[in-house]
């Protein structure tokens, strides 16, 4: 038979307290580890107008992207710099909450900035998981509750590097 806990308001006045102060550290870091900070100032879970406040020249796009699970690709900024490239953040929504970040690297950023942001991701979420083949390269991590993937397609000439992150969706075996 399991062991009962007796309620809180029974233990003595010290074990309140500590028991107070772990749940309360435990929620901080539970909370900070949710509200990462994006490049460019930004963090999923945020709505449309602390988007705005955040990314004063944050604009709707001409034609929003549509993906699976409703999410909307509406907002768009001017590029960000993350390690010397440059590239263009597309702001995805669904359920009224910035869900994923699409960031693509802008033509001139030249064939290195899939390597260099390869290695300014390291500097963040530690070791990837990655793969390259004819049709381009790809690196992931899975930091927290998020997924991050880094990928490079297109043309060796004029490749194409996108860096996404986005909320981590959890599927149950009933949901397969």
């Amino acid at each position: 038979m399991p062991a009962t806990v007796p309620p809180i308001d029974t233990w003595p006045a010290r074990g309140r307290r500590a028991a107070i102060f772990v749940t309360a550290c435990l929620g901080l870091f539970g909370a900070a580890a949710n509200a990462q900070t994006l490049p460019g100032g930004t963090q999923l879970g945020m709505t449309v107008p602390q988007l705005q406040q955040a990314v004063p020249a944050l604009k709707p796009v001409a034609r929003p992207a549509r993906l699976t699970g409703g999410l909307v690709g509406n907002w768009s900024a001017p590029p960000i710099d993350i390690a010397g490239i440059a590239l263009t953040p597309t702001f995805f929504f669904a359920d009224a909450q910035l869900r994923r970040v699409e960031y693509l690297a802008l033509p001139q950023a030249g064939t290195g900035a899939f390597d260099t942001l390869l290695a300014w991701g390291r500097t963040f979420w530690g070791q990837e998981l990655a793969s390259r083949n004819p049709e381009g390269a790809y690196a992931s991590w899975t930091p927290g509750e998020t997924d991050v993937y880094l990928q490079q397609t297109g043309e060796a000439a004029h490749p194409q590097v996108r860096l996404v992150v986005k909320r981590r969706v959890m599927k149950d075996a009933s949901e397969l």
